[in-house]
C-alpha cells in the first residue's frame, strides 16, 4: 500500500504542476483598436421571478454601461414588483421592456427575450448580477472580433455589503460561496487555456451572439429538454455552453477586471440548495456528454484536459474511496508516509494552506469560518452520491418556479415561444 500510496502522491503533484503551467499560460483578450461591435449592439436579457429590491441597483449598473436596450422577463404576479423597483431609478428607463411569461421557467423566460431583442450580442443577466465597473460591455466584446467565437464570460466574484464585511457578522454559507466563486474564476481559466474549453460558461453574464440564441433548432432543443418527465428549469448556462461547442462555434473566458462582475449571495442554507441544482446540472450534462453526444471519444479529440477532469468528476465518489482506503491501509503499515502525505497536503506546494491562503488575502473576514470551508470542501464526494441519487430533481429549490410535467409521449404539446409573452410593456424617462 505504500507504492500505491507513493503513487497517487506523484499523480497528486504531476495535476498540480499541471495547473500551474496552464494558470500562467492564460491570457485574457485585449480591446481592438477599432472595434466592430459596441454597446449599442447589446441587448440586456434578465429573467426574473420573487424579484429582490437589490435589483434596482444591477438595473443602475447596466444601464451606465449605456446597452442598446434591457428586456426583464417575468411573470404576471411578479411584474408589478418589477415596476416598482424600475421606478427607483431616474433617467434612462426608455431603454427598459417588460415581457412577462405564463410560466416561470428561467430557459422559456429566456427565450421570449432573446425573441424581442435587436441586439447582434445577447448579454443573458441573472437579476442578482452587479457591474461594478463600466467597462463590462467593451471587454466582453472583445473576444467577439474573433468571428469563430460565440459566446464570452468573465470573472465573478461575491457580493458581500460592507456591514457584513465582518467576522462576527458573515454566515459560514457566504463564506463558501464567496470561496466558491473564488475557486471557480481561477478554475475556468485555466481549463480555458488548457485546451479551448470549460465546463460551462457561468451564466450570471454570458454574452452570446444572437444568431445562436434566435436559431429556431436552439429555441426547440433548449425549451423542450426533459428531466424526469418535467421541462428543465435550470442549467441554461450549461446548455448554452454545450450547443455553441457542438455547432461549430468557440467560447471565450475573459478574466479580466475590466469585465468583473458581482453577484449576491445567499446568506443561509439556501446556498446549499443552490450548489445542488448546480451540481445535478453539471453531472446530468457530463454523463450526456461523454455517454451520449458527442461521446467521450469526440470530447477528447475537440477538448482532452477540459473531458478528462469531467471524467474524473464523475468519478470523483470512487476517487475518494481509493484515497481514503489506501491512507488508511498505509497508516497501519508505513505510518510515516501516510504522515507525511498528509503533511504535504496541508502544507507542501499547492497545499491547502497556500489555497486558503490566497483566498482570505482578498476575503479576511472570512478567517473564523476556515474550518466550516474545510469541512465542506472535503464532504463534496458523500454529496455526490446523494446528487447520483437524486438526479431526476430539478426544482429551481430557492425560488418558486413552476413545475411543467409533459407527457413523455407528447412533448411537442409544450407552448409555443411565439405565444408565450404578453403586449410588452416600456418604460421613458
Amino acid at each position: 500500500m505504500a507504492v500505491a500510496l507513493g503513487a497517487l502522491w506523484a499523480w497528486d503533484a504531476y495535476e498540480k504542476a499541471v495547473v500551474s503551467y496552464y494558470t500562467k499560460k492564460y491570457k485574457t483578450v485585449p480591446l481592438p483598436d477599432e472595434p466592430t461591435y459596441g454597446p449599442n449592439d447589446v441587448s440586456i436579457i434578465v429573467p426574473t421571478i420573487d424579484t429582490e429590491s437589490t435589483f434596482s441597483e444591477c438595473l443602475r449598473l447596466w444601464l451606465r454601461s449605456k446597452p442598446r436596450e434591457v428586456i426583464i422577463v417575468t411573470v404576471p404576479r411578479c411584474k408589478r414588483q418589477v415596476e416598482q423597483l424600475i421606478q427607483r431609478l431616474e433617467g434612462s428607463t426608455d431603454k427598459i421592456t417588460i415581457l412577462t411569461s405564463p410560466v416561470a421557467n428561467k430557459r422559456q423566460q429566456l427565450m421570449i427575450g432573446a425573441k424581442f431583442a435587436s441586439g447582434k450580442i445577447h448579454a443573458l443577466v441573472d437579476d442578482d448580477a452587479y457591474w461594478p465597473v463600466d467597462t463590462v460591455i467593451p471587454y466582453l466584446l472583445a473576444p467577439f472580433e474573433d468571428a469563430e467565437i460565440g459566446a464570452v464570460a468573465g470573472i465573478q466574484s461575491a457580493e458581500i455589503s460592507p456591514e457584513r464585511q465582518d467576522p462576527k457578522v458573515i454566515t459560514v454559507w457566504e463564506a463558501a460561496a464567496a470561496l466558491d466563486m473564488f475557486q471557480m474564476k481561477g478554475l475556468q481559466a485555466m481549463r480555458f487555456a488548457a485546451d479551448g474549453g470549460c465546463w460551462a460558461l457561468v451564466g450570471r453574464t454570458l454574452f452570446v451572439r444572437a444568431a445562436i440564441l434566435q436559431d429556431p433548432h436552439f429555441i426547440n432543443a433548449f425549451t423542450h429538454q426533459i428531466v424526469g418527465n418535467r421541462v428543465e428549469n435550470g442549467a441554461d448556462d450549461v446548455f448554452v455552453t454545450e450547443w455553441t461547442f457542438d455547432h461549430g462555434w468557440k467560447v471565450c473566458v475573459q478574466n479580466s477586471p475590466e469585465s468583473k462582475i458581482t453577484t449576491d449571495v445567499k446568506q443561509d442554507h439556501k446556498f446549499a440548495w443552490q450548489v445542488l441544482r448546480w451540481e445535478r446540472g453539471n453531472i446530468r450534462s457530463f454523463l450526456s456528454r461523454i455517454f451520449v453526444y458527442p461521446g467521450s471519444r469526440a470530447m477528447m479529440r475537440r477538448h482532452p484536459y477540459s473531458t478528462r477532469k469531467m471524467i474524473e468528476r464523475l468519478a470523483r465518489p470512487l476517487w475518494a474511496f481509493v484515497y481514503v482506503t489506501v491512507w488508511l491501509k498505509t497508516l497501519w503499515t508505513a505510518p510515516w508516509l501516510s504522515i507525511a502525505y498528509v503533511v504535504w497536503m496541508i502544507l507542501g506546494w499547492g497545499g491547502w494552506v497556500s489555497a486558503y491562503r490566497a483566498f482570505l488575502e482578498e476575503y479576511p473576514y472570512c478567517g473564523r469560518k476556515i474550518w466550516a470551508l474545510l469541512l465542506m470542501g472535503n464532504i463534496a464526494p458523500i454529496l455526490d452520491v446523494y446528487m447520483y441519487c437524486t438526479m431526476n430533481n430539478d426544482s429551481w429549490l430557492t425560488r418558486a418556479a413552476d413545475a411543467q410535467d409533459v407527457d413523455d409521449q407528447d412533448v411537442d404539446s409544450i407552448e409555443k415561444i411565439e405565444d408565450m409573452s404578453e403586449t410588452p410593456t416600456k418604460f421613458t424617462s
